[in-house]
């Protein structure tokens, strides 16, 4: 006896063909492209069309008074030259000539009715670095008037002026260049007094030579203006050990002083070392104090380190 197979039901449900139609599969469907690339690329876009646009028109702006606006006339020039020289903060400033105009062509700031411009040579012939912030030191002096800068009233005689360099705020000592007329050029110049002091100074035992072999007498030190009034007094030393053993008395601040009427004036600047090395000789170095200006004679003072009291030695200068 034959099994007929079972019919068994299936989930699949199918179509029936009809005349004409063919079967075809249903397609799946697929995810939508992401949008954020091209919003990237539109952001990029824009960015640079910006950056373009603003490099353009500021160049346009910058530009824009030439293309709208004829070029500045320069007005007439007077010109009075100087050339005379002077001593500030340690600098040789050499007034070329000064000039005065309504205005200046290449000049764009004017806060006066006419301006003055004085064309000046300047040089540092020290070892030091020095810097003048002139806005604060350099006025014009214009007789009958308060010192004014720059900027200066209409028809003003250039030959009447001087020049004033200095700051009154840190009281300093002024110096002045008159445009015209007596000018003792040597009055602000440093002046060098030589001398042949010799003195035997001893320290635990052992005698040193100091050989005091000049004193400046300046306006200005390393490119500091001295304060009204007082000079700076730069003591130049040159030292022998003659011992067979280093002796180091200390710095100069130490032990050496400028006798004031009485009292001890310590340095304000010191160069002689710390100590001398077993027959050493001719360590140069200097001592410098600032006292009251124009003294013509000094009394150097040596303390002693280990006992109480000194040695002084009286000069002139």
């Amino acid at each position: 006896m034959t099994k007929k197979p079972a019919n068994i039901s299936t989930a699949v449900e199918t179509k029936q063909k009809t005349p004409g139609q063919k079967i075809a599969n249903k397609p799946e469907s697929t995810p939508p492209k992401p949008f954020w690339p091209w919003l990237a690329a539109l952001l990029i876009l824009g960015l640079l069309l910006l950056g373009s646009i603003s490099y353009v028109t500021g160049n346009w702006l910058s530009h824009l008074s030439f293309l709208t606006s004829p070029s500045v006339q320069q007005q007439h020039i007077t010109t009075l030259n100087i050339h005379r020289t002077l001593i500030y903060a340690d600098l040789t400033i050499t007034v070329v000539n000064a000039q005065y105009a309504a205005s200046f062509s290449d000049d764009e700031i004017q806060a006066g009715p006419a301006l003055a411009r004085l064309n000046m040579q300047v040089s540092n012939k020290t070892a030091d670095a020095i810097s003048v912030v002139y806005y604060e030191v350099a006025r014009l002096l214009i007789p009958k008037q308060a010192p004014i800068d720059f900027p200066i009233v209409m028809d003003l005689q250039l030959s009447t002026l001087k020049l004033q360099l200095g700051s009154t705020a840190l009281n300093e000592t002024l110096v002045l260049l008159p445009f015209s007329g007596s000018f003792n050029a040597s009055l602000y110049a440093d002046r060098i007094s030589q001398q042949s002091l010799t003195i035997s100074y001893s320290f635990r035992g052992y005698a040193l030579t100091y050989h005091l072999n000049s004193i400046d007498i300046r306006y200005s030190y390393k490119g500091t203006q001295v304060k009204a009034g007082r000079q700076f007094y730069v003591l130049n030393f040159s030292v022998d050990n003659p011992n067979g053993v280093d002796v180091s008395p200390g710095l100069g601040f130490d032990y050496i002083r400028l006798v004031i009427n009485g009292n001890n004036l310590p340095p304000i600047d010191n160069t002689l070392p710390y100590g001398f090395k077993a027959g050493s000789h001719g360590i140069g170095g200097r001592v410098v104090y600032m006292a009251q200006a124009g003294m013509k004679s000094l009394t150097i003072g040596f303390l002693l380190q280990l006992v109480q009291g000194q040695h002084n030695y009286p000069v002139n200068v």
